[in-house]
């Protein structure tokens, strides 16, 4: 290379440096009329190609200069985030392996190799590949945050916390390992911590919709509604179309009792854009959300007309059909929908519920089996399979909806610490009754005439009774495993365990007339509910006004099976059971409380 194109290449690349990408440009095409098989002016072509947005270019830059010199492992790791950011990591992959074999020890290279085997779904591999990186490098920032939202990813939240934390220390100023170490915070239901995670990313100058959005969840464990408003608007003003802070914050606003605010995000989008295809979906969604299916329909099939039919549109079309009473129509969208996403699970659950309501039992019990096939723990797949095993009459639904053999019933003793059971009891509600402060229930879940409280309530509270139930819970769960049949095949026995974790716990107060709608517990492996006021219409064994029911299934009016088995509620009375079991309550009439605490566990 002379001394003149040399001075060349450091001009181009020194105004590319400085944003001046047109006067770069030039000087690389000076070079490349002069000597079109420069590998450096080519390959530097190539970045400011991919820079401005002209991804085949790029390519095609990059390609010549290593035709010319294929040992640039530089230029092999760009064509290969070029690739990545395409989305071929298998593309992208291969030119990281040749990368690595020019130079073993280049961490950045590494990372990226992590990103696309992560992309691939082959995730020991990826993070075999991020740890090389630390070990060639241990001060290597990107690094250990991918680390820490590998762990994060695979639930390894001690793990994710120590990396994501390492990160931050590392560079104060990322604000994305702060998010994740906030997600790993709450995970372990250290809400103050993770809010200060957050408030730390945002102090830094991030405008992000979802630490926005995570700090709002926070505030909400932490029963801190107002301030959980200001944050979830927050996120949607940097995002008008964040469909998640739009969800949460008409979920809040419905909780706090300010119905007629509920929709009122969704709506001033969709004023603001009446003819884009995402808004109106997005207003559909809002609609749909609060029971407003054919204005919902008339806002999706607009947005189908105007835009392209994308796989998650024709999903929440046949979701507002079934809504709308048209569970036949919705087989349709959701089969292209499928086609175009095979194994997505929460569209093969849709899917088994549009079959269940157009009487095609057979096919509910083989989507519920191809759902397995994926999770074999799917807690709604196991409760379809079970559905539709009893609906068509097979053997095999014993066996799964066995109430006698996995339904456990224990009276608790008091506590150390309590004189009896009664004042325990009495303790315990005066701790929860603060809790208990919205007008209603989230709208999503099970509860109707009542309130929930929001947060991990046994992982969480400093309560003590909470605590000290907790601890009771926790072993009479231990027993109840213990004493599980050696089924190593069947769903519910084959998990038992010795060692357990709460995965979520909540207090529930119904009022007059309240209940909860037959339900699953999709989270769980042993769910369950403990009895602390009860009215006393509880007593009645004929009519059985607030029993806890197992087995009414809830995937539409065209499913109609009686309540298969059932359990008084008393004082103290703990109830263990398959999280799989639909479950539910009969309502109750009586001007009094029915307080509970429930939760879900799982093998840790």
């Amino acid at each position: 290379m002379t001394p003149q194109v040399a001075a060349m290449l450091q001009a181009g690349l020194a105004a590319q440096k400085a944003g001046r990408l047109a006067e770069a440009e030039q000087v690389y095409s000076r070079i490349l009329a002069a000597d079109p098989r420069n590998a450096d002016a080519l390959q530097l072509m190539g970045l400011l190609a991919k820079n401005t947005g002209r991804m085949k270019a790029a390519e095609d830059f990059m390609r010549r200069s290593l035709a010319v010199c294929p040992a640039q492992p530089n230029v092999l790791g760009n064509l290969g985030n070029l690739y990545l950011a395409a989305g071929r990591p298998a593309d992208a992959l291969a030119q990281y392996d040749a990368a690595l074999a020019l130079t073993p020890a280049a961490p950045d290279i590494h990372v990226n190799r992590a990103k696309a085997l992560g992309a691939l779904s082959r995730n020991e591999e990826a993070e075999a590949a991020v740890r090389t990186a630390l070990r060639h490098r241990p001060d290597f920032q990107p690094a250990m945050a991918l680390l820490g939202a590998m762990m994060l990813r695979q639930d390894r939240l001690a793990e994710a916390e120590a990396a994501c934390a390492r990160a931050v220390a590392m560079r104060p100023d990322d604000a994305r390992a702060l998010n994740n170490l906030g997600l790993a915070l709450r995970r372990q239901h250290r809400y103050a911590e993770a809010e200060a995670a957050y408030r730390r990313a945002l102090a830094i100058g991030a405008r992000s919709r979802e630490v926005w959005l995570n700090l709002g969840n926070v505030l909400t464990d932490l029963d801190r509604q107002q301030e959980s408003l200001d944050a979830y608007r927050n996120a949607i003003a940097l995002d008008p179309l964040y469909a998640d802070a739009h969800e949460n914050l008409s979920r809040q606003l419905w909780r706090m009792g300010r119905e007629a605010e509920v929709l009122e995000s969704y709506a001033a989008v969709a004023r603001s854009r009446p003819d884009d295809p995402d808004a109106l979906a997005l207003a559909a969604q809002g609609k749909g959300l609060y029971g407003h299916a054919q204005s919902a329909l008339a806002d999706i099939d607009r947005a189908l007309a105007l835009g392209p039919a994308l796989p998650d549109r024709l999903h929440l079309r046949a979701k507002l059909l079934m809504q709308a009473g048209r569970p036949a129509e919705a087989l349709a969208p959701l089969e292209q929908a499928l086609a175009a996403v095979p194994d997505n699970a929460a569209w093969l659950r849709d899917m088994a519920v549009a079959q269940f309501r157009s009487g095609l039992t057979g096919a509910a019990a083989d989507t519920a089996r191809r759902l397995l096939a994926i999770d074999p723990y799917d807690q709604m797949a196991l409760a379809y399979l079970g559905t539709a095993l009893r609906l068509l009459g097979a053997p095999e639904a014993e066996r799964l909806n066995d109430y006698d053999r996995t339904v456990g019933i224990f009276d608790l003793p008091a506590p150390a610490g309590w004189a009896d059971i009664g004042s325990f009891l009495a303790d315990l509600a005066d701790e929860l009754t603060p809790l208990h402060s919205t007008v209603n229930p989230p709208i999503h879940l099970t509860l109707k005439h009542g309130s929930q409280t929001a947060g991990n309530l046994l992982e969480t509270s400093g309560r003590k009774a909470v605590q000290a139930l907790r601890r009771s819970v926790l072993d009479a769960i231990q027993a109840f495993s213990a004493a599980m049949p050696e089924e190593p095949e069947h769903p519910f026995f084959g998990r038992r365990a010795a060692q357990l974790r709460i995965t979520g716990s909540w207090s529930s107060r119904l009022g007059d007339r309240g209940y909860h709608t037959h339900h699953v517990h999709p989270e769980g492996w042993i769910s369950g509910v403990f009895y602390i006021e009860l009215p006393k219409a509880v007593a009645d064994a004929e009519n059985r006004q607030g029993w806890l029911t197992f087995g009414r299934p809830n995937v539409g009016p065209e499913v109609d099976l009686a309540p298969a088995h059932a359990v008084q509620p008393r004082p103290g009375r703990l109830v263990l059971f398959p999280s799989y079991l639909w479950h539910g309550t009969i309502p109750f009439h009586e001007a009094a409380h029915r307080t509970t605490i429930a939760f879900d566990v799982v093998p840790a």
